[in-house]
């Protein structure tokens, strides 16, 4: 189906993506609403403002790839992978995600509402100033994660390792940490959140 390795403005609405991997295509403002991709394979593949609408990405395995700014609402995600993946400023906001899995990549502004990570191990992710409304992160374990700036309301974290996270800049009081695990610079953030001063 796809023959070219550059697409522009191009039409794929309701297709069929009868590949069992895609490597190394660009697609710049194309539209994939109602698409079926579900179970291939992406490789090394960059998407620029591209419509996932009602798309069909249930086990997708993505690695390497670039979503930037774009719209997968109402698309169904399930189980799909994403392996150190450019996705600045890509939205999910009413996509089925449950099950979705995240192994670094940049994040950033991308906007993630609801999203399950509990249990999970993610390390180095860039969710700065991200929409993580009402995602659960309890008991993963957050390495070198970054969610500076990152909108976090009604998230839950409870149980979960933050130690190294990035919190800068990110309203601590919106969402629940009972029982998570903290370094002394985070701790100092959570107090000064609650009008507390610390001396150290």
């Amino acid at each position: 189906m796809f023959t070219e390795k550059f697409y522009e403005g191009v039409d794929f609405r309701d297709a069929e993506i009868l590949e069992n991997e895609l490597k190394g295509i660009t697609f710049t403002r194309c539209s994939f609403r109602g698409a079926d991709f579900a179970g291939i394979v992406l490789q090394s593949c960059q998407f620029d403002r591209c419509r996932f609408e009602g798309a069909r990405f249930s086990g997708v395995d993505a690695r390497q790839c670039g979503f930037i700014a774009c719209m997968f609402q109402y698309a169904d995600c399930f189980g799909a992978a994403f392996h150190d993946c450019k996705m600045l400023g890509t939205s999910f906001s009413g996509a089925n995600i449950e099950g979705l899995r995240v192994d670094g990549g940049d994040w950033r502004m991308a906007a993630l509402p609801g999203a399950d990570f509990r249990k999970q191990k993610l390390t180095g992710i860039r969710f700065t100033e991200a929409d993580l409304r009402q995602c659960r992160f309890d008991r993963a374990v957050l390495k070198g994660c970054d969610f500076e700036g990152a909108d976090i309301r009604g998230a839950s974290f409870e149980e979960a390792d933050l130690r190294g996270c990035n919190l800068e800049r990110t309203a601590l009081l919106d969402a629940r940490f009972k029982g998570a695990k903290v370094d002394l610079k985070q701790a100092v953030l959570f107090a000064e959140a609650l009008g507390v001063r610390v001396d150290v």
